[in-house]
Order: C-alpha cells, then structure tokens, then sequence
C-alpha cells in the first residue's frame, strides 16, 4: 500500500513548497499534481514536482477525456509516472492513452469519477483488451449525499475489484484519520489523500499519522 497526496491546489509555489517538505520527510510515496493545479500552472508543474521530490512516483491527474495519447506523453515527457484517463473517455482514447503511456514507460490508471457502474465499465474495457495499471475509485462528497453511498462501500468496491480483476487499485474521496483504519489490511494499493493533508496546520505530521494509520509504517 501506497500513500499518495493529492495537491488539488492552485498556486503552483505552494504545491512546491509542500511536496518538498513531505518528500523530504519521507511522509509520502505519491505525488500527485492535482487536475486544479495542472490547470493553473500548466503541464510544467509535473517537472517542478520531479525536481522538488527526485525520489518519489509522480502522479498527474489528467483526467483525460480526448486526444489520449497526446496527453499522455506530455505528461510523461514532463516527469510523471502515473497518469489518469477517465473512465467516461471513447474506448479508443483510452486505448492510445494506455499505449503511448506504457511506450514511454508510464502507468495509466484509468480514473471511474462520475461512471456509475465502475464493475460494468470495467467489464467493457477489459473486454476490449483495454487493461490499465490502475483503477482509480473515486467518490465525491456530492456523489456520497446524493446516492447514499459511504466510504465503506468505496473501500469494499475498491477490494472486490482487486481480488476479481487482478488490477491494482486506488482509491479517493474524503479520507482522513477517521477512515484510514478502515483501509488498514486491505490489498488497495494507492490511497490517495488530499485536505487531510495539505489543509491540516501540520501536513507532514498529518501524513506521517495516516500512514501509521493505514499500516504503511
């Protein structure tokens, strides 16, 4: 299991900033520049976050909906390792996502925001020969209100697919220090945390607490 830190920030010396002081306490395996912050800086904010932590996976999220391999290899080119395409793109872009990420040594993971059957999408891409790194389960808080769905069933989603797919999984959606023992000793490979951490008046004590929280350390 990995932690990784999702900078859904805006000012890209900040995220800086902030990624340097958790790489540089080992507090983090992941990070990540968030869809916000890619907007706002640009694809270059991927090379700045590989300068600021030279020893950690970074994860672009992309969230690419068209052009896939275009978008891919800009992203890679620029540092990354991970990448999103989401789950609601054309097969085929996803298909040129998938290739051109793992040509230029990538990992795709294919992001299941706003799908609401990730398992039959799932189903379809797998079908079509399209197996990603990752799958990406991802629950918004409007999402958790309006279909009355929780984090558990996130986790639980997340672990089905791991144990019948044999794709490796992450999972996001407003986990803290309350949900992490929940996740503790499960086989979900990426925890991707966001406010808990960049919000929190200490964010490498607070990602150092939900590390030990999920049994990373």
């Amino acid at each position: 299991m990995k932690l990784q830190v999702a900078l859904d920030l805006t000012e890209p010396s900040i995220a800086i900033d902030l990624a340097r002081k958790l790489c540089s306490a080992g507090a983090v395996d992941i990070v990540e520049a968030g869809t916000p912050l890619i907007k706002a800086a640009g694809i270059l904010i991927v090379s700045a976050l590989r300068v600021a932590c030279p020893n950690v996976e970074i994860m672009a999220d992309l969230k690419t909906m068209d052009v896939g391999a275009l978008e891919a290899r800009l992203a890679i080119n620029a540092g990354a390792n991970i990448v999103s395409v989401l789950g609601a793109a054309a097969n085929e872009t996803i298909s040129e996502f998938i290739n051109e990420a793992r040509r230029l040594g990538g990992k795709p993971l294919v992001d299941m925001i706003s799908v609401r059957d990730p398992r039959a999408r799932l189903e379809e891409l797998i079908n079509a020969g399209l197996r990603p790194d990752y799958v990406g389960l991802h629950l918004g808080i409007d999402v958790q209100r309006s279909r009355g769905l929780t984090v558990e069933d996130l986790i639980s989603e997340a672990v089905s697919i791991r144990n019948n797919y044999g794709l490796a999984v992450a999972i996001a959606g407003g986990i803290d220090e309350k949900v992490a023992p929940k996740i503790k000793g499960t086989n979900i490979d990426i925890v991707i945390v966001g406010r808990a951490i960049t919000q929190a008046p200490d964010p490498v004590a607070a990602a150092k607490n939900i590390r030990r929280l999920l049994g990373i350390d």
